[in-house]
């Protein structure tokens, strides 16, 4: 009798199994249809809205475009939704405005108008739960509402990493300076925040970034210093020679490496001396940075300083430095100056170069 009331309750915990897995895949589809149905009610909006801005813009008449822009505006009502959607849609039309003429850039200016976007985004900042918050911001940002910056800097300090990050980025796109030193100092030691989320708010900062530059190397760490001058590497903030020739005397090697690539993006024949200085430098790194700076200067006296390269005994400086002489060395007078001379690993790296050249230019030396 026992043996059989044991048969029985493993029979049924076994249907209570199926059935609750049964109910939980039930639930799932469920759920994935409510999804589905929501991409796509989400899609007829994006495609209606759309069509409806592109029947504003080529209306062919003052009237027409006002009835156009009536007919929108009466389609979004009161959707927060729909708002939204069409402020996005805005903000991709004001990225090709300068291609558009002048009567359609009128009429996003009309649109702008109506929209009223601002107001819009400071609400759902001041009333909304945390992703409501992070993605006003960043909307904030983009129509550089400069007079919101004391609304979003306390943001800073929230304990979401997720809304500290959008709120650092928009006061970066709105170049709030003290808001993105601040947010750098906190990285110095917070391990939640990359390098890459370091570089990528440095990048967005819209205000003076000589002067960016100068207020981290004031007050952050080497960390700090070098992502800062990696960040412009881009720009060639000439402003900044001289704080990246100091940078080159740096004991951090990730300074130094930063501050030899920053200079080297000058390209200038008075750099010349501190990039050949650079070819004998410890590190690797270094000396592919400084042989980089003297390709782009190509003066007699930096070729000189790149068949010295070519002897270097790290294969990627060797073959950095003769590539870079095969490119600025027209009349071939260094690259002869390698293959005539006695290092056999100078010589096969001009090869190969030369090689690689020719084969990238169908056959023929140029």
């Amino acid at each position: 009798m026992a043996e059989f009331s044991y048969e029985i309750l493993a029979a049924i915990l076994v249907l209570v199994f199926i059935l609750a897995l049964c109910f939980e895949y039930l639930w799932l589809y469920i759920l994935s249809r409510k999804n589905e149905e929501t991409d796509l009610q989400m899609g007829e909006i994006n495609a209606r809205i759309h069509s409806m801005l592109e029947s504003f813009l080529y209306s062919p008449t003052p009237a027409s475009r006002e009835a156009e822009l009536d007919a929108l505006f009466e389609y979004i009502g009161e959707d927060a939704f729909k708002k939204n959607e069409t402020v996005v849609q805005f903000i991709q039309l004001m990225r090709i405005s300068a291609d558009l003429p002048e009567e359609k850039q009128a009429s996003l200016g009309q649109l702008y108008d109506r929209l009223d976007p601002i107001p819009f985004y400071a609400e759902r900042l001041e009333k909304g739960n945390r992703y409501e918050k992070s993605y006003a911001v960043r909307r904030l940002a983009d129509f550089m509402a400069r007079e919101k910056i004391g609304d979003i800097r306390p943001l800073l300090e929230d304990k979401h990493a997720d809304l500290v990050y959008n709120a650092a980025m928009a006061l970066s796109e709105l170049g709030d300076e003290e808001s993105v030193v601040t947010f750098a100092k906190k990285c110095e030691s917070n391990h939640l925040y990359s390098h890459r989320v370091l570089l990528e708010l440095l990048q967005a900062y819209s205000g003076d970034r000589v002067q960016m530059v100068r207020r981290l190397y004031e007050s952050c760490n080497d960390y700090i210093r070098a992502t800062a001058v990696k960040a412009y590497t881009g720009d060639r903030l000439e402003a900044l020679a001289g704080l990246y020739m100091d940078g080159m005397d740096s004991r951090d090697g990730n300074l130094k490496i930063a501050c030899v690539k920053a200079l080297a993006q000058f390209g200038d024949p008075q750099y010349e001396h501190t990039m050949a200085v650079a070819l004998n430098d410890k590190n690797w790194i270094v000396r592919l940075a400084a042989v980089s700076g003297l390709e782009k200067i190509g003066t007699p006296t930096a070729l000189e300083a790149l068949v010295h390269a070519t002897q270097d005994e790290e294969w990627w400086v060797r073959s950095a430095a003769a590539r870079a002489i095969v490119q600025i060395d027209e009349d071939l007078v260094y690259v002869e100056k390698v293959l005539g001379g006695y290092d056999k690993y100078a010589a096969d790296a001009v090869k190969n170069a030369l090689y690689k050249q020719v084969k990238m230019n169908g056959g023929a030396l140029q």
